[in-house]
């Protein structure tokens, strides 16, 4: 005999894989080569143009198509990581000054690992 779980237990797994779902979709699209930085690159931008940079990925990742069809509450994860870009920056440039951490996908691993976070408060 199988057991069910009951209605709301359901319901509750339910809306939280969508969330994982929609922010999943969100740091997926992130990966897109347009919106990859290097820390060769990172290196090179000035203070304003680094946070210009961090800014434009918020937008790329809270601003495109994906995740859409996901009931995710996406302007909350956008203002979540507005309010965390300065330490994004610190953290690109801590892992840009590490060479055993600024390989090619080092930036992007820390912005998705933003995402998440925010996508989970």
């Amino acid at each position: 005999m199988s057991r069910q779980r009951p209605r709301s237990a359901r319901r509750s797994w339910l809306a939280s894989s969508a969330l994982l779902a929609g922010v999943l979709i969100l740091s997926v699209g992130v990966a897109h080569p347009a919106g990859a930085i290097t820390c060769r690159q990172w290196a090179r931008l000035g203070p304003d143009q680094r946070l210009a940079t961090v800014d434009r990925m918020i937008e790329n990742a809270v601003g495109g198509s994906g995740g859409r069809q996901y009931q995710i509450d996406r302007g909350g994860i956008g203002r979540c990581l507005y309010w965390e870009a300065e330490n994004i920056g610190y953290d690109f440039d801590r892992a840009c000054s590490d060479a055993s951490t600024a390989g090619m996908q080092a930036l992007d691993k820390i912005f998705k690992s933003y995402i998440w976070s925010c996508g989970n408060s």
